[in-house]
C-alpha cells in the first residue's frame, strides 16, 4: 500500500468514526427534545427537522393517518410546496391498502416498485413506515441528499432507529391527548349534574361508586393510563441509554484540532440549550493548512442546530471543491437563502491557515469581527460581505494577512461580548463586550493557545456569575508558532 493510499484510508477512518459521533449525539438530542413536547404537531415537526438535519436532506414529509381513511390527520413537511404535497397524498392514497406500505422503502434500491416509482416522481427517495397503535398509523418520506450522495445500510440503520423512537414518542403523546380530553369530558359531565340535577340525583350519581355509570369509559381511561406509565417508563430507560452513550462520547469526541505544523489551534463551544445554533469546524487541506469557520444561526435551540448541521455539509463540500473563499461564502449564502424559511439567517467567518508560509486568508459574512493580536497590537478582521442568507445574491471580499511567530487569533461568537444580558432588553450596557474580551486577549497573549481559551472562559463565566446563559458561547484560538 502507497504512503497516498494510507492516508486516505486513515482519513476515510477518521471521517466515517466523525460522522459515527455526530450521529449518535444528534439521536440522543432529538430524544431529549422530543421528551419535552405534548402534543403530536410538534413532535412531527421537530422529528422532521432533526432528520433533514442530519443526513443534509433537501426536503421532507411525514403524515399520520386513522385506519380505513386515506387522508392524513396530522402531518409536517420541510421544504415542500403545497402543489407537490397535496400531489404525493393523492397518489399515495392508492397504495394505503398495500402490504408494502408497512414496509422501509429505498427507491434507489428497490427498481420498479410502485412505491418507489412514487417517492422518485415527487423527488424523494426513502420511505419509512410508523406503527403507532390499534387506530393510526404514518409514515415519513424523505428527499433526496444536498451532496446528491444515496443512501447507505448504516443510513438506513440509523433512519429506522429514529422512526422507532418517534413512534414511541408519539404514542405517549397521544395517549396523553386522549387522556386530557377525557378529563376535560368528566369536568364537563360533572359540570352539567351540578347545575342542573336535583340534589339527591348529584349526590347518588356522582358518588365514587357510580362514577362509572355516569361517565362510561372510566375503564378505558385507567387501561390507557396504565399504558402510558408503561411506555414512559420504556422511553425514560431508553433516554438513560442515550445518557450513557453521550458520556462515552465525549470520551471519544477530540479535544484539540487537527494538528497542523507551526500553529496551536483549540475551540470550545457550550450551547444555551441543548442544542448548539453556533457551528465551527476545522477542514483539513494538507499537512500545513486548515480551513477554520465559525458560524452563529439566527435562533436558538434545535431549529438553528440542524441548519448550522446543514450549513457545515455544504462548506465542507465548497472547502473540498477548491472553491476561492469569497466564492465559498457566496454560494453558502445562496444555499441558505433558497432552502431555508424567510427570516434565517447566519453570521458566518471562514478563512484558511498555511501554517508554512505563516498567511491567513480569511472572509467576513457579517460576523463579529476575529482579533488578531499582533506585536502588542489588536486588529479587527471585517473584511468580507454581508450576513449569509440574507440577500440571493450577496459577493463577498477577502484579506490575507501575514503572521509572525507568537501571533494570536481569537475567532468568536457574539454570545461570548453578550454574555450578561438578558433576551428580552439585550442592554449592551451590561454585557461582557469587546472591551473586556480585547483585555483578557492582551493580558494572555503570552500562554499556550489552550490557556489563552480558559482564561477568557473563565473571564466570561466570572463576569456572568450565577446568571442564566441565554446564547450560545463559542470560542476558537489560534496561535502562529
Amino acid at each position: 500500500m502507497s504512503l497516498e493510499e494510507g492516508g486516505n484510508r486513515e482519513r476515510g477512518a477518521d471521517d466515517a468514526l466523525e460522522l459515527s459521533r455526530f450521529q449518535l449525539k444528534t439521536l440522543y438530542e432529538l430524544n431529549q427534545e422530543l421528551s419535552t413536547l405534548r402534543n403530536v404537531r410538534a413532535v412531527l415537526e421537530s422529528s422532521l427537522l432533526y432528520m433533514v438535519g442530519m443526513l443534509g436532506l433537501r426536503s421532507g414529509l411525514v403524515a399520520l393517518y386513522k385506519y380505513e381513511e386515506t387522508y392524513p390527520y396530522e402531518s409536517a413537511h420541510f421544504n415542500v410546496d403545497e402543489d407537490t404535497r397535496s400531489s404525493w397524498f393523492r397518489e399515495l392514497e392508492p397504495h394505503l391498502e398495500s402490504s408494502y406500505i408497512r414496509e422501509i422503502c429505498v427507491a434507489q434500491d428497490s427498481g420498479d416498485h410502485p412505491l418507489a416509482q412514487l417517492l422518485k416522481a415527487h423527488d424523494l427517495c426513502i420511505w419509512l413506515p410508523l406503527e403507532l397503535d390499534e387506530e393510526s398509523w404514518g409514515g415519513i418520506a424523505l428527499g433526496l441528499r444536498l451532496s446528491e450522495a444515496d443512501f447507505t445500510e448504516d443510513d438506513q440503520e440509523l433512519l429506522t432507529t429514529i422512526s422507532i423512537n418517534i413512534q414511541n414518542v408519539l404514542s405517549n403523546v397521544s395517549m396523553i391527548e386522549a387522556l386530557n380530553q377525557a378529563v376535560v369530558k368528566e369536568k364537563r359531565i360533572r359540570n352539567v349534574f351540578q347545575r342542573y340535577a336535583p340534589p339527591s340525583v348529584i349526590n347518588e350519581v356522582l358518588n365514587p361508586s357510580n362514577e362509572e355509570l355516569l361517565l362510561g369509559e372510566s375503564q378505558e381511561v385507567q387501561r390507557m393510563f396504565e399504558q402510558m406509565i408503561h411506555r414512559l417508563t420504556e422511553q425514560h430507560t431508553l433516554e438513560k441509554d442515550l445518557e450513557l452513550a453521550r458520556d462515552v462520547q465525549r470520551y471519544l469526541l477530540p479535544n484539540e484540532a487537527p494538528p497542523v505544523a507551526g500553529a496551536q489551534i483549540v475551540a470550545r463551544s457550550i450551547p444555551a440549550r441543548g442544542v448548539c445554533g453556533d457551528l465551527y469546524d476545522f477542514i483539513p487541506l494538507n499537512p500545513h493548512e486548515l480551513g477554520i469557520s465559525l458560524a452563529d444561526i439566527s435562533g436558538k435551540g434545535m431549529p438553528a442546530a440542524m441548519i448550522a448541521s446543514m450549513l457545515q455539509s455544504a462548506t465542507r463540500m465548497c472547502v473540498g471543491s477548491y472553491y476561492p473563499i469569497p466564492a465559498i461564502l457566496s454560494i453558502l449564502n445562496r444555499f441558505l437563502f433558497r432552502h431555508t424559511e424567510s427570516g434565517r439567517y447566519a453570521t458566518m467567518f471562514y478563512g484558511q491557515i498555511d501554517a508554512r508560509e505563516r498567511m491567513f486568508t480569511y472572509s467576513n459574512g457579517g460576523h463579529p469581527p476575529p482579533i488578531l493580536y499582533s506585536n502588542g497590537e489588536l486588529q479587527l478582521l471585517e473584511v468580507g460581505g454581508p450576513l449569509v442568507g440574507i440577500f440571493d445574491d450577496s459577493s463577498y471580499d477577502q484579506e490575507t494577512i501575514r503572521l509572525q511567530s507568537g501571533d494570536v487569533l481569537v475567532i468568536y461568537s457574539d454570545g461570548v461580548t453578550h454574555a450578561g444580558t438578558m433576551p428580552e432588553s439585550l442592554n449592551l450596557d451590561d454585557a461582557f463586550g469587546q472591551e473586556r474580551l480585547e483585555a483578557a486577549i492582551l493580558a494572555n497573549a503570552n500562554l499556550p493557545a489552550n490557556a489563552i481559551l480558559d482564561a477568557i472562559f473563565e473571564e466570561v463565566t466570572r463576569y456572568v456569575g450565577n446568571n442564566k446563559q441565554f446564547d450560545d458561547i463559542t470560542l476558537i484560538v489560534v496561535k502562529a508558532e
